[in-house]
Parts: structure tokens; sequence; C-alpha cells
């Protein structure tokens, strides 16, 4: 169906189901920040009737609905179109298999390949997301085994009740229909490569999960990488899961700040959570290289033939947000891990033994921050780390999210809405980002890496697209700052 001529049709859907007024205020605010690329989420996630008529289209079809916008299409027009959508069930499965949507391919030498490892089944044991190298030469000969992207319903509503707690339903439903049918370009349960390669541990952000890092996680592991991305059961999860005696999911649900909590001490407690379990994952990797691992989860992925190619000399702690400043604690815990690689640190969590946190790191560390998150104040707490052994770099015109899937798996309304609408390119950052990665772990792993790409062309190409040292343009902060809502 030609999308144009949906719109322009005559007005002929008008005895459909009744629907409330749009509030004019909103659609002018969505407009603008539609057209000037600006991030109003915050305060257009207070105005539910919205959704109705421009979320509703802006999710199901992104180009169609900034169409609309540009076009001007009246108030009635769009609420005519919103009552035909749900009327001719426009999610419907055939129409969503048009627009399937996937993260970018990974752009190095190896096809990657995922499988998810649970050991233990309490809260005490380990879950994790495994990307490794494969000999697949083609990643898209095989796009019929790549990877779900979508955990369920428990870990979309975790997500909403974070990022939209005034209309969480609304926001978990339209976040169902979009990203139900997204995948990860890495081939599920593909036995992995013959060969020796590092391993990695990455930690996700505040309610995010396993799977939201994947364009990071399949990059590295494109590269020559075994990479752990942990799903941390501390409740700072969108959603987790451990197992009943019988092997039924018992799922562990994102934790919002209860009347009269302080968001220092929930969130102090959960990093200290977080670095037991990144330092247990290493645990379990080296029982993985051990042969020594049982899998608690259904897979046909055999965890022995990983015996042998896992290459611990010099283990990478990395992680996003939260799950930079877990980085930051767990390499000043572990000195098994001889790199780190913190992506936008959230500093809030460790504000009161940052001294002792930073003064105890001793390894090579990059710090890469988006230019909208870092403000002065958890800047200020990052100053703390040792400049002797750390690189600081903050990618002009991006936004906290610019380090995770979500903008690739929303088109540039949804964007708006989920706080990943940048100035800059979302597939620039995304590649700048790697790239430093990749060029920082390569100069520090040495020969373990030695016909790893360093970048440095690309790189240095991008350099007016980049800040060294320490900066940031952000305002208010989780934590940092009384009563805002955001990481």
């Amino acid at each position: 169906m030609d999308n144009v001529n949906m719109v322009q049709s005559p007005v002929q859907w008008s005895e459909y189901i009744k629907i409330p007024s749009l509030c004019e205020e909103s659609v002018v605010i969505f407009t603008l920040s539609c057209r000037l690329g600006y991030d109003n989420s915050a305060y257009l996630m207070n105005h539910g009737s919205l959704f109705l008529c421009i979320v509703f289209v802006s999710v199901v079809c992104e180009d169609l609905g900034l169409c609309i916008l540009q076009a001007g299409v009246g108030r009635r027009e769009l609420k005519v179109f919103a009552k035909y959508c749900f009327k001719t069930q426009i999610m419907s499965s055939s129409f969503f298999q048009r627009y399937k949507s996937h993260i970018p391919v990974p752009k190095g030498p190896f096809v990657v390949g995922c499988t998810d490892i649970m050991v233990g089944r309490s809260k005490e044991g380990t879950l994790m997301r495994l990307y490794y190298p494969t000999n697949v030469t083609d990643p898209m000969s095989k796009m019929d085994k790549w990877t779900p992207w979508y955990l369920g319903e428990e870990y979309t509503k975790g997500m909403a009740s974070f990022m939209a707690p005034s209309i969480s339903s609304l926001f978990s439903m339209l976040f169902n229909w979009q990203m139900r049918g997204a995948l990860i370009p890495a081939i599920w349960e593909e036995p992995m490569m013959d060969k020796k390669f590092p391993v990695v541990v990455f930690s996700h952000g505040l309610s995010a999960n396993r799977s939201i890092y994947s364009t990071v996680c399949t990059e590295l592991s494109s590269h020559g990488f075994v990479v752990a991305a942990v799903e941390h059961r501390d409740t700072s999860a969108c959603a987790s899961f451990t197992l009943s005696e019988d092997g039924s999911k018992e799922h562990i649900l994102f934790r919002t700040l209860q009347p009269n909590e302080k968001e220092y001490d929930l969130r102090n407690q959960q990093i200290k959570i977080r670095v037991q379990e990144s330092v247990r994952a290493l645990d379990v990797l080296e029982k993985l290289e051990q042969g020594k691992v049982t899998n608690e989860l259904p897979s046909k992925f055999d965890l022995q033939q990983l015996c042998g190619r896992l290459d611990l000399t010099m283990p990478i702690m990395s992680g996003h947000s939260f799950g930079g400043g877990t980085t930051i604690c767990t390499l000043s815990k572990d000195k098994r891990f001889k790199v780190g690689v913190a992506l936008d640190p959230w500093m809030f969590p460790l504000k009161d033994e940052v001294d002792e946190i930073c003064s105890a790191l001793t390894q090579p560390l990059l710090c890469i921050s988006t230019e909208a998150f870092q403000n002065e104040v958890n800047l200020k707490a990052m100053s703390k780390l040792n400049d002797e052994t750390t690189t600081f770099v903050t990618i002009k015109g991006t936004v906290h999210q610019n380090q995770c899937d979500t903008p690739f798996l929303v088109g540039p309304i949804g964007r708006v809405f989920a706080g990943a609408s940048s100035p800059l390119d979302p597939g620039t950052a995304m590649d700048i980002n790697n790239r430093l990665m990749i060029n920082f772990i390569c100069k520090h792993l040495g020969e373990l890496t030695k016909s790893c790409n360093n970048y440095l062309p690309y790189i240095e190409s991008q350099k007016d697209k980049m800040v060294s040292g320490l900066y940031g343009k952000g305002k208010c902060m989780l934590g940092w700052d009384a009563d805002y809502h955001a990481v």
C-alpha cells in the first residue's frame, strides 16, 4: 500500500472508534522538536493524549509519521489516520515483515555467533550473553538464524517504568510492537571458530539488559574478541530472571526508588552487587576455558568447544553509564582485568568512595563520553581518575543513548521519545565510539591483537567530531540533581 496515498485519500474512516482530542500545545512542541532535532521527550511524556494520533503513527511507521508532520497535515486528518491504523490492524505481523529492523551489521573480519549462558539458577549465579567469532564468511547467508533482540514483555515493562513512568503501559505497548521482530546480526548458537581469542566483560546501564548493547558487543566480537554481556540481577536491569527447581523462569523486575528512599543508598548497594557479578563473569570465562561449565538454559551450543579458545592473559572490562561506573569499580577491585573502557560513566553511585576507588585503579582506562550527558559534577568525579593511565574523549553532537542500540531500532520520531535524538548521525557516532574502543584495546593488548585493524586513519579523519580531555555540556543528571528522572 502506498503510504502517501493512504494519508491523502479522502476522509472515509469517520465511522471508526472515537478517539479523545489531541493537546494542540503538545503537537506544536512535538513538531518543533522533530524539525530541530531537539530532545524534548521529558516534557512530551507528560502529554499522554499525544500518543493517539502521532506517537502511534510514528512508532508503527516512522517515515510516514515524519512526513505527516512535515506536510502540516491537520489535527482532524491525524485523528482519522490513527483510527484507520487501529481499524486495519496496521501493526499486524504481515505489515511488520516489510519493515523488520536490525542493528547495524558489524564491520570486522569475523562473522559473529551468539548464545546465552546461565551458570547457577539463583541470583548468586551468572547470566550473560556471549558473542564470539565463527567460521561463517557471509552473515547474510544465515540471516534466518540471526539472534532475536527482543527479550520479552517483562523487560519492556521495566524499561517503560524508568523511561516513561507517567505513561508506562502505553510506552510498553508501543515498544513491544516496534521491537518484537528486531534482530541482531549474530548467528544464534553457531559453532565458534577454532582459534584463541581475548575476552571482554561488558556491564549494561540502568534499566538495560544483556541485549541492548549488541551493536558495541558484536562489533568487538567481529574484530576477534569473545564478549560476555552480563545481565545484572541487582534490580537495576529492566528485568532479568532466575530458574526455579523445575526450570521455570522467575523474573527479577526493575526496582524503582521508593518514597523516602535515598537514590545514593540504592545505587551504591547495587553497584557493589554489579562488581561481584562482573568478577563472577570472569570466573565463568576461566571455567569455560577449562571446560568446567554447565549451562542451565536449554541450548544446542556445546560449551566444550570454548575449552582452550579463550585467551585470559589480558581480560578487558567495559560498560556503559551505570555499567561505566561498574567498570571503574571492578577494575579497582580485580586486577585480573588488564584494560578498561568506560562509556559515559555515571559516577554518582560511587560518589562517597570516589577517591579511594580511583586511586586503586591502575590499569589503562579509556573513558568515551557523549556531549549532552556529562555535566560539571560528574566530570569532577571523573577527574579523580589517574590522568597518567586514563584517556578521556568526548564525541561531539551525541547523547547518552548513542552508545547503545536504541537509535537503530526506532526512527527519527521514536528517537525523540526515547531520548536518543542527536545532532550527529547515530551511525557515525557509533562508528567513532567503536573504533576508539578497538584502537585503545589493540594498543594495550599488543601481540594478542596484532592482526586487528586499529583504525588510526579513520580516527584521525574524525578528529573534528571529538574533544580530548574532560568535556561535556550536560545540565542535569540522575542522582546528582534532585527530582531529575533520567540517565
